[in-house]
């Protein structure tokens, strides 16, 4: 019983580098959705890269040694935790994180593979998310009940199935005179409840030329 706590404990100190490594990167950036065991097959990857560094720049410090002790002819096994070796496992843990979740958010490695024809991806999870970092500005969105709202994009979900964007300086749109309603405040947020149809990028003078004009008398036609 006590070679299994002492191998377990073992195992956690060797194995968390990994799971640091992995929680950091989907705390960064967005990922697709992933089973718990490729969440376990991606930190043990990261403990092996991560191990791999710390041999090659610390060379043979050891995070983690083993106390051995016989008391009446039994042998007692323990941990030795080294605070130093622990430090840098974790400072390689969290360098490796914001690289990775650099590369992953800005789509480097994938724009390099494409340029090289190795790949036609993306390392972002969705092209939502590939317009939405890639594109900004005047946004012009139609809605399900046939509004229409422009504004400057300010927030936007993580994944297509939480369609929400935050516009600021926006404006009703009407959809058959095309005169806009400025919303008097910060702006607004569209939620998945009122159905994104489509969303245009638009140059940036179009808002303040659309404001400029003759406003409609009140919202536009399907506002309630």
């Amino acid at each position: 019983m006590e070679g299994l706590k002492f191998e377990g404990i073992i195992l956690l100190v060797v194995l968390l580098p990994g799971f640091l490594c992995a929680r950091l990167i989907q705390a960064l950036c967005v990922r697709p959705e992933q089973t718990e065991l490729d969440k376990v097959i991606e930190s043990l990857l990261y403990s092996f890269v991560v191990y791999v560094a710390f041999a090659a720049i610390f060379g043979g410090s050891v995070p983690v040694g083993v106390q051995i002790s016989t008391e009446h002819g039994v042998q007692h096994y323990g941990v030795e935790l080294h605070a130093k070796p622990l430090l840098q496992l974790a400072s390689i843990s969290l360098l490796l994180a914001l690289i990775v979740g650099f590369i992953i958010t800005n789509d480097l490695s994938g724009r390099l593979f494409r340029k090289l024809r190795l790949t036609q991806k993306t390392t972002r999870s969705s092209v939502w998310s590939d317009t939405f970092h890639d594109l900004r500005g005047v946004v012009h969105v139609g809605l399900s009940d046939g509004r229409r709202v422009m504004g400057w994009l300010r927030y936007y979900s993580d994944e297509p199935k939480d369609a929400s964007l935050f516009l600021e300086k926006a404006a009703w749109v009407n959809p058959e005179t095309n005169e806009v309603l400025s919303i008097q405040g910060p702006g607004i947020l569209i939620t998945p409840d009122m159905g994104i149809k489509f969303v245009e990028f638009l140059e940036s003078g179009r808002l303040a030329e659309a404001q400029g004009k003759t406003v409609a008398a009140g919202p536009p036609s399907g506002t309630t």
